[in-house]
């Protein structure tokens, strides 16, 4: 496949927060993720959270003006993989994650469910 058949490259999703340096810690401390880069304008801050190689980008994105934030239903979860899931969750919720539900398995994958502080849904999978 050419650079012309497939033009765009999946490398981050944004995640629209309340408390920008709260939310930076949860990452860091919840799952290991760095605070790589900053864009501050007068109107909105992102923070760039880089994990491993090879991994996406999450953007932590804060509107200045105080505007009221939802999480919506009109998306999925923000999907984790993980080696541990029952360290990795534990680690989450240290942070000041809540488990939602059981962890579950799926054959030999174990996935488990968690909302950050601010209510974003993360679905952590173990494979085999």
């Amino acid at each position: 496949m050419t650079d012309t058949e497939n033009p765009a490259l999946f490398t981050f999703i944004k995640l629209t927060v309340k408390d920008l340096d709260a939310m930076t810690r949860f990452f860091v401390d919840g799952f290991g993720m760095k605070h790589v880069d900053t864009v501050d304008t007068p109107g909105f801050s992102e923070h760039m959270m880089a994990g491993k190689k090879g991994s996406a980008t999450i953007v932590l994105f804060h509107w200045k003006d105080g505007r009221e934030i939802e999480i919506g239903n009109g998306w999925g979860p923000v999907g984790m993989i993980t080696r541990d899931v029952d360290s990795d969750v534990g680690r989450a919720v240290a942070a000041g994650a809540t488990q939602k539900g059981e962890t579950v398995a799926f054959g030999k994958a174990r996935i488990a469910f968690v909302l950050t502080p601010e209510g974003h849904e993360i679905e952590m999978m173990q494979l085999g």
